[in-house]
């Protein structure tokens, strides 16, 4: 037990020394003590799926209304691609269950990019509750049963949050 208490340390006090150099050459971001630390303890994060070879369909629920904003978000959403979804979402994006200092639209872009793409997704409702706008909406998998989840946007558009996805706490 001392022995890995001790290694631990030397290898963080290492960390702590070695130069930090740039992620990539096209990259002006560098890696920083935290980003280090976290990898060194977590891993690396695992690399987003490739692409799905056919974009899920949109589609709108009889009775449903069109929606440019929504219709504009689901089509970022179904490319598979966490990158054009940034500007999608709201300054006051959360994440229900994110515990740390981390930014919640950097773990949705991560997430979008692990989560399986639907064969179809159904814009079943749009409702105004005040200023915000829920909309419900069906992913349709061909060998998995529809999920239905719930995405809330502000008056501009942009997404508050969403159950598209669930954190969970192991361990406890």
């Amino acid at each position: 037990m001392k022995f890995w208490l001790s290694a631990r340390l030397l290898l963080l006090l290492l960390s702590l020394l070695l130069p930090v150099g740039p992620i990539s050459a096209a990259s002006d971001q560098s890696v920083g003590f935290f980003d280090r630390l976290k990898t060194f303890f977590h891993g690396a994060p695992p690399p987003p799926l490739p692409p799905e070879v056919k974009a899920a369909g949109v589609a709108y629920a009889q009775g449903v209304t069109p929606d440019k904003q929504i219709l504009d978000f689901t089509e970022a959403l179904r490319s598979h691609d966490g990158a054009p979804m940034k500007s999608r979402l709201s300054d006051k994006y959360t994440v229900e269950n994110m515990m740390g200092n981390g930014s919640a639209s950097d773990f949705f872009m991560q997430a979008i990019g692990r989560v399986r793409g639907p064969e179809e997704i159904v814009i079943k409702s749009v409702k105004k509750e005040g200023d915000v706008r829920v909309v419900k909406m069906d992913f349709e998998f061909k060998d998995h049963p529809t999920k239905q989840r719930t995405f809330k946007f502000d008056s501009a558009g942009k997404l508050l949050s969403a159950n598209f996805f669930v954190i969970l706490a192991r361990g406890a």
